[in-house]
């Protein structure tokens, strides 16, 4: 259940980033390739914290956190 409400809770920065990109008419090869390793990442981590492996854990998340950064930058024009 943790591991479920984790999931909605980071869906929603993410969705509002896609959104946010999407009405900002921005969508290269960064924005697509981050929204996969997000989905990706997201995906076993709830796998991993469902099987309650503690390290592999942090590493799923950190790399869907680092996905999101990535969205935001190019929303800002960074990337």
């Amino acid at each position: 259940m943790r591991a479920h409400q984790n999931a909605v809770e980071n869906l929603v920065i993410f969705t509002h980033l896609v959104l946010g990109l999407h009405a900002a008419g921005i969508s290269n090869a960064v924005t697509a390739t981050a929204c996969m390793v997000y989905f990706f990442a997201r995906a076993a981590h709830y796998l991993v914290f469902t099987l309650g492996v503690p390290l592999l854990r942090v590493v799923t998340f950190a790399v869907g956190v680092t996905a999101q950064v990535t969205l935001a930058l190019a929303l800002f024009g960074v990337t």
